[in-house]
């Protein structure tokens, strides 16, 4: 018989225990509109913001190659086009076979500046996207360069998510060299003093896919329901009756129309959050809870 502990079942004076769904995401990510579809008074989504060197540590093996814990339960992922979510994967341990992989949309790339930089004064309008040619690769920033060690549980965010991209922005605002990154991301730690400019995407740089991966082994309805809300539906849609019988089936790599429940970034010097329902790690510990506006229409 269920029991107040029971996700989902009913506690004291016929209140509901919501299904608690463990969302990993990364720097850029802002998953507010899928939250919002998937957040009902039996389910709610809590963020662990993670840097994108620990995006698949919720999918790897535990201790001495034991299973892992299963939490997060599905979460982001980011790789460059020229490779794909499998490579990924797999340069971090993580049979592919073992993982769902849903890809969802690509990123542009953008290069950072200072105002005071040479590349500043390039003319977007009258001569496009700046080439990767005009980059001087000594100059170049890594952000991996000033992230922290990625943490031993992936239910333990850093301290400051996207230190790493964050620290690089406020170096190259003091005008040494440059940084390429996501749009997305750029804009999370867009600064006045900083110019963002788009770079032709070429073998140098040629962009970044993003998608939803979860293990095959904690498969489960509370996951498909929210990676059917990824996708435009509300959770209960007789539509998602197919993600049930071929889980893996993955959307075609490509931008994503308007309304699809993409993620998408917000203005300058604004994190990924959820909306009414989604909580960061942090806040859910100090009993704060993360909120964000509402996306999307309601279907």
């Amino acid at each position: 018989m269920p029991t107040a502990d029971t996700p989902g079942a009913s506690g004291p004076a016929g209140s509901t225990v919501p299904e608690t769904l463990f969302l990993s995401t990364i720097p850029g990510a802002s998953p507010s509109k899928w939250v919002e579809r998937f957040t009902s008074r039996e389910r709610r989504v809590q963020l662990v913001n993670h840097d994108d060197g620990a995006q698949v540590a919720f999918l790897a093996p535990g201790p001495g190659g034991s299973a892992p814990r299963g939490l997060p339960q599905v979460g982001y992922l980011r790789w460059r086009l020229d490779s794909s979510p499998e490579a990924l994967l797999g340069a971090a341990g993580v049979d592919p076979e073992d993982v769902h992989v849903v890809r969802f949309y690509e990123e542009d790339p953008v290069v950072c500046v200072g105002q005071d930089h040479l590349l500043a004064a390039w003319d977007v309008e009258a001569d496009g996207p700046l080439p990767a040619s005009e980059l001087d690769p000594s100059e170049a920033m890594d952000p991996v360069r000033f992230a922290p060690e990625p943490p031993a549980d992936p239910l333990d965010a850093p301290e400051l998510p996207g230190s790493g991209e964050r620290t690089a922005v406020e170096i190259v605002a003091t005008g040494a060299g440059h940084v390429v990154l996501p749009a997305s991301v750029a804009r999370m730690f867009g600064r006045r003093d900083v110019v963002v400019l788009p770079l032709t995407r070429d073998t140098t740089h040629p962009g970044w896919g993003v998608g939803l991966a979860w293990l095959r082994a904690v498969d489960s309805q509370l996951v498909q329901d929210f990676i059917g809300a990824a996708k435009g539906r509300r959770p209960g849609s007789s539509r998602n009756d197919h993600l049930r019988d071929a889980p893996s089936e993955a959307a075609p790599a490509g931008r994503v129309r308007a309304g699809s429940g993409a993620a998408r970034p917000g203005p300058p010097g604004k994190t990924a959050s959820g909306t009414q329902g989604a909580r960061s790690v942090k806040g859910a510990r100090s009993g704060k809870g993360a909120r964000g506006g509402r996306g999307g229409r309601r279907r």
